[in-house]
């Protein structure tokens, strides 16, 4: 198959990952090309070059005395640089002979412009409703000539009310990357993704001191006011440590010698990639309530307490020991590989590439 990836345009697809859907986007095209797809990445032009990069024109399409005056105007500039791009993208994609579109943009103008390809499109919803993307899905609803799939069942009833036959395809790692060691030191709690106030590191923290356990912090500062107000300060107490950005290598056996994982997000996670890379080292997981944090924990291999409740998490950190992590190694290895995430993904494409009904609408 020849097939178009569509990603966002903020970050890009390559190591060290911005969050999540730019791991999943990385894992999904590196796949797909190992199995002997053709595979043409519409992203951020510092992307892995593997990918056949198609740079999302983001800053090129108009003269930046354009935007200026938009911004002047009182007008969004950067809206409108990505409604320009992302439709000069759909443009490229539907002169390009494809066989299948993906798209992970978290734009709305891919889903609006999807019907008129021609062409199989899949629409992956990784996030929350937000309004740009709630315009995109209104704007097909009834009338949809292309698959939405969600990375959880939480997302799915989510949106339900919007795409009510969405199919749901877990998120996936690479597990090759995150193994367990013989002997894990076990003298430390680790906390890591984008320091952000929804990650809630600042509650992390708290927790880990109250049960008077060392704390291990790696991650990306995406708000840096939340940084310097909840963060920074309580980096000076004893046993807090800040890492920085590293990347998945160096982060394993970090996650892999932690006694648990603490997962503190504070609103409704699609998913928690963390989750699944802390099992995958045999590590269990101490985790806030919500989103699809039920999904994949098992009893066997994590805590659940209320969100929010660093108290209840300082408790539940003394529990963790009574949980084997050969088990955790064992979730992750029936439910969170990236091998299943991508034969989910294949499923659907074969099966919408079977679909005769195409062939009533392609575009010459």
């Amino acid at each position: 198959m020849k097939i178009a990836i569509i990603a966002h345009c903020l970050h890009p697809i390559r190591e060290p990952f911005e969050g999540g859907l730019e791991m999943i986007t990385f894992l999904l095209c590196r796949s797909l090309m190992e199995r002997g797809h053709k595979v043409h990445l519409f992203g951020h032009r510092d992307s892995h070059e593997s990918f056949h990069i198609k740079a999302i024109p983001t800053d090129k399409l108009y003269p930046s005395a354009f935007f200026s005056e938009m911004s002047a105007m009182g007008q969004d500039a950067v809206a409108v640089r990505e409604l320009l791009a992302y439709t000069h993208v759909m443009q490229q994609i539907a002169e390009g002979d494809y066989d299948l579109v993906h798209n992970h943009s978290l734009h709305y103008m891919p889903i609006l412009m999807g019907n008129s390809l021609g062409i199989p499109m899949v629409t992956s919803i990784h996030t929350p409703t937000f309004p740009y993307l709630q315009l995109g899905a209104n704007g097909v609803k009834g009338n949809e000539r292309q698959t939405f799939t969600m990375v959880s069942k939480s997302l799915a009833n989510t949106w339900n009310k919007m795409i009510p036959s969405a199919t749901v395809v877990y998120n996936g790692i690479d597990l090759s990357h995150w193994e367990p060691v013989r002997e894990p030191s076990c003298d430390y709690v680790l906390w890591y993704g984008r320091i952000c106030p929804e990650k809630g590191t600042d509650l992390a923290i708290k927790a880990a001191l109250r049960a008077r356990i060392p704390i291990i912090l790696a991650g990306p500062v995406s708000n840096r006011d939340y940084f310097n107000t909840r963060v920074a300060p309580l980096l000076e107490e004893a046993g807090v440590t800040y890492i920085g950005h590293i990347e998945q290598k160096k982060l394993g056996p970090w996650l892999a010698n932690a006694s648990a994982l603490l997962f503190t997000s504070t609103w409704e996670e699609p998913y928690g990639l963390t989750l699944a890379e802390s099992l995958a080292c045999g590590t269990p997981v101490v985790a806030f309530e919500g989103g699809a944090t039920r999904e994949i924990l098992t009893d066997a291999c994590g805590i659940i307490v209320p969100k929010h409740d660093s108290e209840a998490m300082a408790s539940a950190i003394h529990t963790i020991p009574k949980l084997n992590r050969s088990d955790c190694r064992k979730r992750a290895e029936n439910f969170c590989s990236h091998e299943l995430m991508v034969e989910g993904y294949l499923n659907i494409y074969n099966r919408l590439l079977e679909q005769k009904e195409y062939i009533t609408y392609r575009v010459p």
